[in-house]
């Protein structure tokens, strides 16, 4: 996290400048109290008003500073966790796809969420703390000791004690939150998956075991909350009883500089002040060493997450105009120790030619496909392109498009959601938009109209043709259609079938098991994978 803080040093020493100059008027302000209670005890009145206009002036100026300090303090945490947070989802958008799949949509969220907050509150806002109370401890000891360096040497010895009390159960510290962090990534994972689901659990009434199974994930995951924080309290404890007892000692021994006429009244005041300026700040240095510590491991993954290398690809750049074919040569695959779901299959595909993978589901049709988009590797045989293996080509995604059985519709304007954020101009748009069936949205305000999360706003056939817009206008020599007719009635399914087969000058590869009969004469080839 050091190169955050790099990045952000300018509002962190504006922050240690404000800190010193609030820490040095405070101190300040102790002593004009003391002149205040000497002058009035001996009945100056003139000193004593002189000195307390002068109180008022100097604690104007300690706030005034302390919001200094508070307004930078505040943008260099603002702007630390912002640069982490862009950071981490670049590093997200970065991973090959079969790479970002080996965790689940929780595991992600619980990052931008729980683990985020416990870096911002546990370290960003740590470090400005950790400078103003530093930077008070030196204020105040210096001052101490100008005053009676008999006093500083027994605050200072006395005060510190607490500090030990963190780094004694640091690895229990540390151990307490991994587990809360790792179990609230479970829950999380399980809590997106419930949400998911939300109509197969409304529509199979199984709300009442969901609760349930809720309440045991929960509770276990406060639990672990519970046991970290309980780790907190206990260190917390213990520190502020020797703070206290240390604190009453300092009291008692300035008490008795009094008795021996070593301290007037004035100078009493003077140094309970300060000591307690500096009781509350290393108290609180007990308090904030222990989140650093704590917070480590979390810091550690996100770190190690934002640094891994993506998986790498290939060297070989394929010209988008040069394609001309698809081979999968013996292709033998399986998922882990399973049976193989392909065995020595053979495919060729042309430039310019429509195909059809047909066959029940599980058959392997899909999965042919993301071996040509290098998603997995095959056990045996090769997967090529213009004679290229498919993991050596460093352009595999200009080559293909893939539009899946699922419309994934974003939260933006259906301009945005068709072009892909492409600068492509509106007659184009709205050709395109009738070509699929969609005229009726063919127009800058409908373009301009906003799309509601998951594109609930428009009808499972909508969706279906603008993803289908979406992939036509991408122009790659090769286009997937991954299950384009599922789920829609008769009337849809006709009219996608219809408009899949007007598509010209590139590869058409469409996986599904409803193609009507009457069409199959009209494709290329047709592969059945029964």
């Amino acid at each position: 996290m050091i190169t955050y803080i790099k990045r952000n040093w300018k509002p962190l020493v504006l922050a240690f400048l404000f800190s010193t100059i609030a820490s040095i008027v405070a101190v300040r302000v102790q002593f004009l109290k003391g002149d205040v209670l000497d002058y009035a005890l001996t009945n100056n009145r003139d000193n004593t008003l002189k000195y307390g206009l002068l109180l008022g002036l100097f604690i104007i100026l300690e706030i005034g500073f302390y919001y200094l300090y508070d307004l930078s303090k505040g943008r260099f945490i603002v702007n630390s966790i912002k640069g982490v947070r862009f950071d981490y989802f670049a590093s997200l958008l970065s991973k090959a796809y079969p790479e970002f799949l080996k965790k689940k949509h929780g595991e992600y969220i619980a990052r931008f969420t729980n683990q985020m907050e416990l870096i911002e509150n546990q370290y960003f806002s740590i470090i400005p703390l950790l400078a103003e109370i530093l930077i008070k401890i030196v204020t105040v000891s210096i001052f101490l000791f100008i005053l009676d360096f008999r006093l500083a040497i027994v605050t200072l010895i006395l005060l510190t004690t607490p500090l030990y009390i963190p780094k004694l159960v640091e690895k229990k510290l540390e151990r307490a939150q991994e587990k809360f962090v790792h179990q609230f990534e479970n829950h999380i994972n399980k809590v997106s998956d419930w949400l998911s689901g939300f109509e197969v659990i409304k529509n199979f009434l199984v709300e009442h075991i969901i609760k349930e199974k809720f309440k045991i994930s929960n509770d276990l995951t406060m639990e672990k909350n519970l046991r970290k924080k309980e780790m907190g309290y206990l260190t917390r404890t213990i520190s502020a009883f020797l703070s206290y007892f240390s604190h009453f000692i300092i009291l008692v021994f300035a008490a008795y500089l009094v008795l021996v006429g070593d301290f007037t009244a004035g100078n009493f005041f003077v140094a309970v002040g300060m000591i307690d300026q500096l009781s509350y700040p290393i108290i609180s240095l007990s308090y904030f060493i222990q989140d650093l510590i704590s917070v480590r491991p979390v810091n550690k993954s996100i770190l190690e997450s934002i640094h891994e290398k993506p998986m790498t690809q290939g060297s070989i750049d394929i010209d988008k105009r040069d394609f001309s074919d698809i081979e999968l040569d013996g292709i033998t695959f399986s998922y882990g120790e399973e049976e193989p779901i392909l065995n020595n299959l053979n495919l060729q595909f042309s430039d310019n030619k429509r195909y059809l993978l047909k066959g029940p589901s599980g058959s392997g049709k899909t999965t042919s496909m993301n071996l040509l988009l290098d998603y997995f590797k095959p056990d045996e045989g090769s997967v090529k392109i213009n004679q290229v293996n498919v993991s050596e080509i460093k352009n595999l995604n200009e080559l293909i498009t893939v539009m899946r059985q699922d419309s994934i519709l974003f939260q933006d304007t259906l301009r945005h959601n068709i072009t892909m954020y492409q600068d492509i101009s509106d007659e184009r748009l709205i050709a395109t938009l009738r070509d699929v069936g969609l005229a009726n949205y063919g127009s800058s305000e409908k373009l301009n109209g906003l799309v509601d999360e998951k594109g609930t706003n428009f009808s499972g056939g909508e969706k279906r043709r603008i993803t289908l817009a979406r992939s036509l206008l991408r122009e790659t020599p090769v286009l997937i259609l991954d299950e384009p007719l599922a789920n829609l009635d008769e009337e849809n399914a006709k009219a996608i079938e219809s408009l899949i087969l007007k598509i010209k000058d590139r590869t058409v590869i469409i996986i599904s098991h409803q193609f009507s009969q009457e069409n199959l004469g009209k494709l290329d080839g047709v592969v059945d994978f029964s």
